[in-house]
């Protein structure tokens, strides 16, 4: 099938209710709001998000313009003072790179409303996906980060693994599937996602037996596992899956499936190039979280993974360890997006 046919193509089972979940006081948690969204009866990825908790969507994007892609995005990694050199591996410092976030993303400098981030974003292959998701193709988007990791690096340290989930404890069953596009081969040595299969199904039993409720609070969309609750998975079954992609290849998950991004291995010489996007129905967004988004988008600064909630933007003014003001921030991306209904709309400016 080509990828923008799943745009189109819906069936009879693909509308899941799509109510405002609310707390429920009663017993703590949040019920999902898309009780019927992944199911092993679909004929589709969406039985691998029920079984599995990720599925990959073959070709979301055109290799050619994935490509596009990834040399738009070196174009942009290049555009800052210094001597990086995308072929010589001793450039590869930190004198010559903009500020990354706290997951080594870049997510500053307005790099989400570049036009390239915003041409993959409208990819057919990749809405179609999430709207035979939702049963929607009134989407908002995140104002997410891109991954640009160069292998290797020798000025620093290798990160440790973090695994974790972006979902609170108290929400219970599926809230939000995130995405991933990748611009760059991902293959078993090269940096890229590591997922634990069927983690997600034992998302309410761990935290009910292993956890406490007192810990849950304050409500926070993040969980890191330490080493003895990675344990408890394991004795489960559930161990660590390096995601393989090929380029314009998509990957999905449930936000309840532990999950991390890996370093490249030695035998890498792969610079890994990928771009994170969310998508979830418009409907589902309140009037004072689409202002929010509007002010993000109007100030091309990038948020979380949510679409419709906790829409934090993140500052485009970074400073310095030292406390210095970044010499390299920017006012606006360096190539402008094409402000369509299409754009505007899936950025929550303009209602569908």
């Amino acid at each position: 099938m080509a990828p923008g046919a799943l745009l189109q193509e819906h069936d009879t089972r693909t509308a899941p209710p799509v109510s405002k979940a609310a707390p429920a006081e009663s017993n703590f948690t949040i019920p999902s709001p898309f009780p019927n969204l992944v199911s092993t009866d679909y004929p589709d990825f969406r039985a691998e998000l029920a079984e599995n908790g990720f599925a990959i969507i073959k070709g979301a994007i055109p290799r050619e313009r994935a490509v596009g892609y990834q040399e738009k995005a070196y174009e942009w990694i290049k555009s800052f003072p210094g001597d990086l050199d995308m072929n010589d591996p001793e450039t590869w410092v930190e004198k010559n790179l903009p500020m990354t976030n706290s997951i080594k993303a870049y997510a500053y400098y307005c790099v989400s409303h570049e036009k390239f981030f915003w041409d993959a974003r409208q990819e057919l292959g990749v809405l179609g996906a999430f709207a035979k998701l939702w049963g929607t193709d009134e989407l908002l988007v995140s104002f997410d980060a891109m991954n640009l990791t160069f292998p290797n690096r020798k000025d620093v340290p290798r990160r440790p693994t973090w695994e974790h989930i972006d979902q609170s404890p108290m929400r219970r069953g599926v809230h939000c599937v995130q995405g991933l596009m990748a611009l760059s081969p991902s293959g078993p040595e090269d940096g890229g996602l590591v997922v634990f299969p069927g983690s997600h199904k034992l998302n309410e039993e761990f935290f009910d037996t292993q956890t406490t409720r007192e810990s849950w609070l304050p409500m926070k969309d993040v969980h890191v596992f330490s080493r003895e609750q990675l344990d408890w998975f394991a004795a489960r079954g559930v161990h660590p899956h390096k995601v393989c992609l090929e380029v314009g290849d998509m990957v999905m998950w449930d936000s309840r499936t532990i999950h991390y991004g890996s370093e490249p291995t030695e035998k890498s010489s792969q610079i890994r190039t990928a771009l994170y996007a969310t998508y979830v129905p418009a409907s589902l967004a309140s009037a004072d979280q689409l202002e929010l988004k509007r002010q993000a988008f109007e100030s091309y600064s990038s948020t979380t993974h949510w679409p419709h909630q906790y829409i934090v933007a993140r500052p485009n003014v970074v400073y310095l360890p030292d406390g210095s003001r970044d010499p390299r921030n920017r006012d606006g991306p360096l190539e402008r997006p094409e402000m369509t209904d299409k754009l505007l709309k899936l950025a929550g400016v303009i209602p569908y």
